[in-house]
């Protein structure tokens, strides 16, 4: 629990001029995280035990311990718990970066801090690793190890919310601010033990297969399964839909077409990756932690702003000017106004950016789908194609997008709140210069500049409606030039106008990219950066390394072709035994006909054709 918010929460709740106990909780957060380095280490050398090792000594000890691995970042599976476990240890990751929480106390120098913190994140992704390598091992071993380590997590994180003496308010903001971690670790706490009886049921206990099984599936099996679904309905004739009929038809029509357009919608037979949905679900974590926190630092501040100005104008003296009256009652009255529009212009700042932050992430899941099927499809219209950068890049794109994303969506959390900060306080102080009667000045300059705008409206709506009836042919439908000599005069006579129009043009041009850069300051999926300059943008390209290494070993066309002729080999491999047995009473040559060598070696030349021509 973050002792600074506890602090204000105290503050708040007792008052400025109490006396109260500082709140120390009985588990030191240092010693906590440095002695869990003990029992993580014991259990990742248990898991470790159950893998076997490929290439290095595998003769030595059995081949055992093997490497194990915290996640697969392209598999489907687990998508909820792995997203928990993500959200649980990003929360030690916002401690670091904003009360400098380190696994150990540090007083050096604050050059060595980055140092510090970079050992901090690796003590503490230390800790959290058997909870994802028993995910990832999927054994009923490592579900019961796993499901022990969290329960542990669980009971400690319980016990600090009750150490400290807080009325039910205080409890019910602290229970507020340590929600989503509590949630994620009691999922996992839930989660873990039925994998663990699962795992039982399959009688998968110790061994892990590490996605390095061989295939033994059937065909129903792949046909049920997200890649197959997307086959099938990619070799199915597309429905036809009808058209809408009526007024209010087409309404409906268009309004769900611009949710399902702007808006995050299902889509069946298709799975996030599970890396993807951990990088976002920890994302909106930290943000609604953020929130919380500033919302709580904000009412404490109110708070001593407000005693603190009920102090002032009982023993201060103004001189008295227009702005300023003289009486108690109206310094008064505009003390409590301004501090009002503070309060206020911040509450609704803070709420719009939280709720901007997880719109974008509900833009970025449905991004993603899109972008995904559309290199599935070859179309690299809106992301390069991999052959724009060398692989090496590539990967390592790959491996730096789940930090930046988080980062990302931090940072425009933060600008879109002093934005928003800055547009409520300009909207407040005309609101208010209008209600107390000050509107002269916004007379004048509507006086002054409505003539500029309205001219500018009226040749703008005239091009138009001259280039729709008059210049083009087809009442604007084809783009070929009619009435010439009228097109050349009226683009002549334009051309002095559109001079002036384009200097104010100009200046909404750099305002829109200001906003749009704000507001998609957190998608990496689009870059804010023209098309030619793409590669001057790290975000985008983390983004694309991230999307091309996930098309390249997760083409649902390619993953089905290889696993039906894993299917098929395994079955012919199975019936060529069958028929070798001693069971069997009628000869083999009369039941089992060997393919002649030339459609073998045509059959393999295909299949070898087909994976040269299809490279992902």
């Amino acid at each position: 629990m973050s002792e600074t918010f506890l602090w204000r929460l105290q503050r708040l709740l007792h008052g400025r001029g109490n006396s109260t106990e500082e709140c120390v909780h009985d588990i030191n957060h240092y010693m906590f995280y440095r002695f869990s380095i003990i029992p993580a280490v014991v259990i990742s050398i248990l898991l470790a035990a159950t893998s076997t090792r490929r290439k290095l000594l595998s003769n030595f000890m059995g081949g055992r311990p093997g490497l194990i691995f915290p996640m697969d970042t392209m598999t489907r599976s687990a998508r909820f718990s792995y997203s928990c476990a993500f959200g649980a240890m990003a929360f030690l990751v916002y401690l670091i970066l904003k009360e400098h929480k380190f696994a150990f106390e540090y007083n050096g120098p604050v050059a060595l801090k980055t140092l510090i913190a970079v050992l901090s994140m690796f003590i503490y992704g230390m800790v959290y690793f058997p909870v994802f390598a028993s995910l990832a091992l999927a054994t009923a071993f490592s579900y019961l190890l796993g499901s022990l380590y969290t329960w542990m997590f669980l009971v400690v994180d319980v016990y600090k919310l009750t150490e400290c003496s807080f009325n039910v308010t205080g409890r019910v903001v602290l229970l507020v601010h340590a929600l989503p971690r509590l949630l994620c670790l009691a999922y996992l706490s839930v989660s873990l033990p039925f994998r663990f009886i699962r795992a039982c049921k399959k009688q998968n206990f110790i061994l892990p297969t590490l996605g390095e099984a061989p295939y033994c599936e059937t065909l129903e099996k792949i046909k049920d399964s997200y890649q197959g679904k997307h086959v099938r309905r990619l070799l199915r004739k597309p429905d036809v839909e009808n058209e809408a009929k009526g007024m209010i038809a087409n309404l409906k029509l268009t309004l769900s077409n611009l949710a399902d357009q702007f808006i995050y919608h299902r889509q069946s037979g298709f799975r996030f990756p599970s890396r993807l949905l951990s990088v976002m679900f920890a994302s909106a974590s930290v943000i609604y932690v953020v929130t919380v926190e500033l919302l709580a630092l904000l009412l404490h501040v109110y708070q001593e702003i407000k005693t603190v100005v009920a102090v002032t104008l009982y023993t201060s003296t103004f001189v008295p000017t227009i702005f300023m009256p003289t009486t108690f009652t109206e310094k008064h009255y505009i003390a409590t106004l301004i501090i009002g529009v503070v309060k206020w212009s911040m509450i609704v700042s803070v709420s719009m950016a939280c709720a901007t932050s997880f719109i974008n992430i509900l833009f970025m899941l449905s991004s993603f789908r899109t972008n995904l099927y559309a290199l599935y499809r070859g179309d690299s219209s809106q992301i390069p194609p991999p052959s724009a950068q060398n692989a090496a890049s590539l990967c390592v794109g790959s491996i730096k997008y789940a930090g930046f994303q988080v980062a990302y969506i931090f940072w425009a959390y933060i600008i879109s709140m002093c934005l928003y900060l800055v547009i409520c306080f300009f909207l407040s102080a005309i609101i208010l210069s209008l209600l107390h009667g000050y509107s002269d000045w916004l007379l004048h300059v509507v006086s002054q500049i409505w003539p500029s705008v309205i001219s500018a409206l009226a040749i703008m709506v005239l091009q138009m409606v001259l280039a729709k009836c008059i210049f083009l042919q087809g009442d604007g439908r084809h783009l070929r030039l009619d009435n010439r000599r009228f097109f050349f005069i009226f683009t002549y006579f334009m051309f002095f106008f559109n001079i002036f129009l384009g200097l104010f043009s100009c200046l909404l041009r750099i305002l829109k990219a200001m906003v749009i850069g704000v507001m998609f300051l957190a998608r990496l999926d689009c870059s804010t950066l023209p098309r030619r300059f793409e590669f001057f943008d790290p975000g985008f390209a983390a983004y694309q390394g991230y999307i091309h290494l996930e098309v390249a070993h997760t083409h649902p066309v390619v993953n089905v072709f290889i696993r039906l002729l894993a299917a098929l080999s395994r079955s012919r491999s199975l019936s060529h035994t069958d028929l070798n047995t001693e069971d069997l009473k009628i000869p083999i040559y009369s039941q089992h006909k060997v393919l002649p060598t030339n459609v073998s070696a045509r059959f393999h030349w295909h299949v070898l054709y087909t994976l040269l021509h299809n490279p992902t």
